[in-house]
C-alpha cells in the first residue's frame, strides 16, 4: 500500500492505493468545496477513510464521485460548516455515524448515476430530488434510522413510509423522554431540568414537522395532516407553544416558514394581537406579513389595527 497526496484549490487530499483502487486518507487546508475525481493515477477512487475528514472546520460542500463504494466510520464527523454533500445515488456502505456533529449539514444530495436502471429517480422532478437530499440530511442525527440512510432506495415509495413512520414516531414521543439518558452519560453538568428539556424537545419536533411539511416529496396526505396537527397545538396562545418559538426565534426571517405558520391556521383573529406584541420589534417582514394578513381578513370597517406599524 502506497500514499501520495493529491493537491486541491487552497489544500491537499492524502490516499492510499490499495488492492488497485484509492481510499482517500486525510485531507487538510482551507478549502470550502472539495471535488473528489473518480480516478487518481489512472484507478478508480472507491472509498474515503476512517476519519478522513473529520473536525474539517471550513468545508461547506464535498462532492463525491460515481465510484464512490465506501464511506468509513466518522469519515466527515465534526464538520462544523459542511452544508451539502453531493453523491451517487447506488448501494454504498456506510460506516458508523459518518456525520456525527454536522450541525449546518441541510442536504445530502443524490446525484442519478448513468445507466444505473433507476428510471423512477431518474424521471423525478428536481425539486423532489432536492426534498429527498434535506430529508436524508435530517435522518443522519436521529437515532435508529440506520435502515433509512439507505441510498438506493431512497425515494421509493416504501423508503418515504418508513421515513414518515420514524419522524412520526419521534413525534409521538413523550416529551421528557431522553432526560434521564443525559443524566446517565453524565450530561447533567449541562443544568438542564426535565421541564427545560421537555421544551427543546417540543420545538425540535416542531422543526421536525416543519421541515417535512416544506419538502413534501413522497407525504401522503394522512402523514402531512399529523405534521400540520402538531405545529397548530404548538402555536402562539397554546398551552405549549414552541411551533411559534422556533419560527420567532430561529426561522422568522424565512417567508416560507411564516407563511405556512399563517397558512396552517395558526395566526388567527385571537390570538393576533398577542402574537404581534410577543413578537416586538424582531422579525419585520414576518410583522408585516402578519400585518397584511389581518388587512386582508379584517371587516370593512375601520378597527384599531389601522393604527399598528412596524
Amino acid at each position: 500500500m502506497s500514499e501520495a497526496i493529491l493537491k486541491t484549490p487552497d489544500g491537499e487530499i492524502k490516499y492510499e492505493i490499495k488492492d488497485d483502487a484509492v481510499s482517500i486518507a486525510s485531507y487538510s487546508g482551507n478549502d470550502e468545496e472539495v471535488v473528489i475525481p473518480e480516478t487518481v493515477e489512472g484507478l478508480f477512487v472507491k472509498s474515503i477513510g476512517k476519519k478522513a475528514f473529520m473536525n474539517v472546520r471550513g468545508l461547506r460542500t464535498i462532492i463525491l464521485p460515481d465510484t464512490i463504494e465506501d464511506l468509513a466510520d466518522w469519515c466527515f464527523a465534526y464538520c462544523k460548516s459542511l452544508v451539502r454533500l453531493e453523491l451517487p445515488k447506488k448501494d454504498i456502505r456506510i460506516g458508523h455515524l459518518p456525520f456525527f456533529g454536522d450541525e449546518r449539514l441541510q442536504s445530502i444530495y443524490l446525484r442519478n448515476v448513468k445507466g444505473s436502471g433507476d428510471t423512477v429517480y431518474a424521471s423525478m422532478p428536481e425539486k423532489d430530488r432536492s426534498d429527498i437530499g434535506v430529508l436524508l440530511a435530517a435522518l443522519h442525527s436521529m437515532k435508529n434510522t440506520d435502515h433509512l440512510i439507505d441510498l438506493a432506495a431512497a425515494g421509493t415509495p416504501e423508503w418515504f413510509k418508513g421515513l414518515d413512520r420514524r419522524l412520526l414516531e419521534y413525534i409521538d414521543e413523550p416529551d421528557e423522554e431522553g432526560h434521564a439518558e443525559l443524566i446517565l452519560c453524565g450530561e447533567e453538568f449541562l443544568n438542564c431540568t426535565q421541564d427545560e428539556f421537555a421544551s427543546m424537545k417540543r420545538k425540535k419536533k416542531a422543526a421536525t414537522a416543519f421541515m417535512r411539511l416544506l419538502h413534501p416529496a413522497g407525504l401522503s396526505d394522512a402523514s402531512g395532516e399529523r405534521y400540520i396537527s402538531y405545529i397548530r397545538e404548538h402555536a402562539f396562545g397554546c398551552e405549549h407553544n414552541e411551533a411559534w418559538q422556533f419560527l420567532r426565534d430561529d426561522v422568522g426571517h424565512l417567508k416560507e416558514y411564516y407563511e405556512y405558520y399563517v397558512n396552517s391556521g395558526c395566526l388567527n383573529e385571537d390570538n393576533f394581537v398577542d402574537t404581534l406584541l410577543d413578537l416586538g420589534d424582531k422579525q419585520t417582514e414576518m410583522k408585516a406579513y402578519f400585518l397584511r394578513w389581518k388587512e386582508n381578513h379584517k371587516p370593512k370597517e375601520n378597527d384599531f389595527f389601522d393604527s399598528l406599524s412596524l
